[in-house]
């Protein structure tokens, strides 16, 4: 495969060729006309001069006309002849010699007044251009006058202008060539010092290093730069995937622990039942613990491996509600509010929003102080649905708030309360994949408030009568 170094330098020089040869042809022909336009021209002057002096004796017969005189208005490679009416040649300049020019006549044999007056001929091996005026006098064409000039020193011109042309271009094809590798080696030399860095990188597996560039922030400046942050993503995200292995190892160490500490009481004590109902209630907890765990773990690995969440219409109020009623059974000690729920509706999967009220719910009340109350408000506004979970428990920090969405992250939480500081990452996930967010705002002394903005939906005519 042709190297980039390679491409740019035939591009560069390619494309120069190109514009010099055009520009050569389209000089070359309108050089080549303007030159021939001029002879024409020339043409015309003498053929005027000639006829301008016989005019200068009216009655004066055209066959008087001595070649001294006809020889004044010649000059190298320019032939004059005149003609009288029956086409003889009466005079004619010294460079034709024997030779005669070709005159034209109509069918009745007399010279034509209307004939084309150019033409090329050939004159001992030289093109001419021949150019023939009437001579009129009291409306009768009596004779004609024809100039003509020899092609010679045009072709020589354009011969030179040619092979000039020609050297030219083999020039600049020459330094066209080295000038445009010279300049794409430099051009591409940062490129190069960018790619062996990297490189150095790769094979040293050492994510720490970055690309080292100095240069100005052009387009290579935007290159490293870029490269440098792709580094800097791929450190954090293989640092938070072993802090998030080594994380997880310890959380499922400790119960499977407390499961096989349990499973040797059961070895033990096979015959005290109450030690071995404790035993088997430990591991039913424990067991419970792992299994959560471990349907978590899986939830956040089809996260990131890029699994979609189902969304459908659903009318957010009625899950609002079940999850308030079933929350006044499941947590005795603390007084559950409900101080807002107007109708909502919206696209949602019925169940990860559930599993996201269950978790706001249950970190509410765990951090809680006993019987003090946990309020809940469901408002529309601005084609917005706002959710909003409140407690009145001792706050959390600005700086614990910041580390809440980090797997395994359990901000100030006592050791003995249950979680793996998973629910919340989970539940900012889902709350993200129904286009809302999820945030925490809290006071340190006055409590925690839990908010989830969702867009909502525009509801199809005559759908809520149906409700």
């Amino acid at each position: 495969m042709i190297s980039l170094r390679w491409r740019l330098t035939l591009w560069h020089l390619g494309l120069t060729v190109v514009s010099l040869i055009v520009f050569s042809i389209v000089s070359y022909e309108i050089l080549s006309i303007s030159l021939r336009d001029e002879i024409d021209r020339t043409l015309v002057e003498r053929a005027n001069h000639v006829a301008d002096a016989i005019a200068v004796v009216p009655n004066r017969p055209i066959e008087g006309i001595t070649a001294d005189r006809t020889d004044e208005f010649r000059s190298p490679g320019v032939y004059l002849q005149i003609t009288n009416a029956s086409g003889k040649v009466v005079s004619h300049s010294y460079n034709l010699g024997t030779q005669e020019l070709p005159v034209d006549f109509k069918d009745d044999g007399r010279l034509s007044n209307n004939a084309n007056p150019y033409t090329t001929i050939s004159i001992s091996g030289q093109s001419v251009r021949l150019f023939h005026q009437p001579l009129v006098r009291e409306g009768e064409v009596i004779g004609t006058v024809q100039v003509g000039q020899s092609f010679a020193s045009l072709e020589s011109t354009l011969n030179r202008l040619r092979m000039i042309y020609m050297g030219g271009i083999l020039i600049v094809i020459i330094l066209g060539f080295v000038g445009g590798w010279v300049l794409a080696s430099i051009g591409l030399r940062p490129v190069a010092n960018v790619t062996q860095a990297a490189g150095d990188i790769v094979r040293a597996e050492d994510l720490l290093a970055r690309v080292k560039y100095s240069g100005p922030q052009d387009e290579i400046g935007l290159l490293a730069n870029t490269f440098n942050d792709m580094l800097d993503r791929l450190q954090s995200l293989f640092e938070g995937q072993r802090r998030f292995l080594s994380e997880a190892a310890h959380e499922l160490r400790t119960p499977l622990a407390v499961m096989i500490g349990n499973i040797d009481l059961l070895a033990r004590f096979q015959g005290n039942q109450e030690r071995r109902t404790e035993a088997i209630a430990a591991l039913q907890r424990t067991g419970k613990h792992v299994s959560r765990l471990i349907d978590d773990l899986l939830l956040l690995a089809q996260a990131d491996a890029g699994w979609r969440l189902q969304l459908e219409p659903m009318w957010l109020d009625d899950l609002f509600m079940e999850v308030y009623e079933m929350s006044q059974s499941s947590w005795s000690n603390n007084h559950v509010e409900l101080i807002a729920c107007e109708p909502s509706y919206i696209l949602g999967d019925p169940d990860r929003l559930r599993q996201v009220l269950f978790n706001l719910i249950d970190n509410a009340i765990k951090f809680s102080p006993p019987h003090s109350p946990v309020a809940l408000a469901l408002r529309c506004q601005n084609n917005r649905v706002l959710v909003q979970i409140s407690d009145q428990g001792s706050g959390i920090s600005n700086q614990s708030i910041e580390r809440l969405f980090q797997p395994f992250s359990r901000g100030t939480a006592p050791s003995t309360l249950p979680g793996a500081g998973l629910g919340l990452v989970i539940a900012r996930w889902i709350v993200r994949e129904h286009k809302g967010d999820l945030r925490i705002q809290s006071q340190v002394g006055k409590g925690t408030t839990a908010s989830i903005d969702l867009p909502e939906q525009i509801l199809p005519e005559g759908y809520g009568a149906l409700r």
